[in-house]
């Protein structure tokens, strides 16, 4: 598989690589790589960014002094592919930050909260990455959970992917109706059952109710199964209610939390809960709407949303999947999903693990393709592949396991031979979907 290359350069080698000295110890500043174009010159043109996201030009009639000097970030290094177009890597000070403040709030502000998205002086720009020393990561809470924390959660073998599925269809089901479908599920094996994110907590489907029949459904499965289910509702509320609204969904017995971090609300609010002793269950961050940051002439990259995602405490994050080119925009680019899969499980300081979800057109046809990408060590869940089998959701995530015994077995990842070694063992879970 080939590594993840931004679309911008792929397919490129750089023409000349400009290494440039900076005024900044890298223990002591963010280092920023961005992609621009410009009709200017290139390396006037980094240096001008720079500049900008930082201190802008010197104000006043009065000499520059040193404090302003040392606050104002540099280039460190140009990859240059083309007149006017390239890669620059802008170290920026620490010391213009409150350490004890919010990182998250000022290193996006540093990064892409300036004039970098917006000024005219270039064609096309890209925040590509960053890489944050030490002293930063620390302020960071990171996941409570990540996937070694979820298994012993659910009590799962370690080789074993964290299987489950989503609430279908995705808004105009009552309490009872989501209860039921859940019990199926977890009856059948799936262990991680979220809302979808189109679940509102409507007046015929409340949230109180909904989330107290969802776990007392989940709870009699597990009595069946032996198996625990974590169950992360739909959390609709504004930043400062919604603390109070996880804790309420932790009492009604949800036993996880999910919300929307990208476009609804934003990773500072996934810090507030991961960094709240009371909240003491995983964090799943709904990623809908990163396409639109990610995709265009001026754009954030994936790369920075899932690196922020793990560092502010996100258990779990959907990344796409592997083999499906025809739901959502990031499957598209199989080495995107490889370097999204690599960010949140690199090592990073002290930050434990973020657990990558492959979902959107997941079912037991392309399972072993994705357990074959990603490992053990991620998040399969299929929504409508499980809930509308044509038996019932609980031959749906049967099915989904026989699946996993096909790929793990046999190390199966194409559907044809996943058929055959469905009718081979009588698998009529399986076979009536294949």
């Amino acid at each position: 598989m080939e590594k993840y290359v931004p679309v911008e350069i792929r397919g490129r080698e750089p023409l000349r690589v400009i290494e440039m000295d900076s005024q900044h110890d890298p223990d002591d500043s963010v280092l920023f790589t961005y992609y621009i174009k410009t009709e200017s010159d290139l390396v006037e043109t980094a240096k001008k960014i720079a500049e900008e996201e930082t201190t802008g030009r010197w104000i006043g009639n009065k000499t520059p002094t040193d404090t302003f000097y040392s606050a104002r970030a540099d280039v460190s290094k140009i990859e240059k592919y083309g007149d006017g177009e390239g890669v620059i890597y802008v170290r920026s000070p620490l010391g213009n930050l409150d350490m004890e403040s919010d990182l998250f709030y000022q290193i996006s502000m540093l990064s892409v909260g300036g004039p970098i998205l917006e000024f005219v002086y270039y064609e096309n720009v890209a925040y590509l990455d960053f890489q944050l020393p030490e002293k930063a990561l620390e302020k960071f809470p990171g996941p409570k959970f990540g996937a070694k924390g979820t298994r012993e959660i659910i009590g799962l073998d370690e080789n074993m992917p964290v299987m489950g599925t989503i609430i279908k269809p995705c808004c105009g089901l009552t309490p009872e109706e989501s209860a039921e479908k859940c019990y199926q599920a977890a009856l059948g094996g799936a262990v991680l059952i979220k809302d979808d994110e189109k679940m509102m907590n409507p007046k015929y489907c409340p949230f109180e109710k909904k989330v107290r029949l969802v776990s007392e459904a989940l709870r009699k499965a597990e009595d069946k199964t032996g198996k625990k289910v974590i169950y992360a509702p739909h959390l609709t509320a504004r930043p400062d209610k919604i603390k109070d609204m996880a804790k309420r969904a932790i009492e009604y017995g949800a036993t996880g939390v999910m919300f929307n971090a990208i476009l609804a609300n934003n990773l500072g609010t996934v810090e507030i809960l991961a960094e709240d002793p009371d909240i003491n269950v995983p964090i799943y961050v709904h990623s809908g709407g990163r396409s639109a940051l990610s995709t265009g002439p001026r754009r954030i990259d994936d790369v920075v949303t899932a690196k922020l995602t793990r560092l502010c405490g996100g258990d779990y994050f959907q990344i796409g999947v592997m083999g499906q080119l025809n739901v959502h925009v990031a499957s598209r680019d199989p080495g995107l999903l490889l370097r999204l899969d690599e960010v949140f499980k690199e090592p990073l300081g002290n930050i434990k693990d973020t657990l990558p979800v492959t979902a959107g057109g997941l079912g037991a046809a392309n399972l072993g393709v994705n357990i074959q990408a990603f490992g053990p060590d991620v998040a399969p869940l299929a929504g409508s592949n499980i809930l509308d089998h044509p038996m019932d959701p609980k031959s749906g995530s049967v099915a989904m396991y026989q699946a996993l015994e096909a790929y793990t077995k046999d190390g199966i990842t194409k559907p044809d031979e996943l058929k055959k070694f469905a009718d081979a063992r009588g698998y009529k879970e399986l076979q009536a979907i294949m």
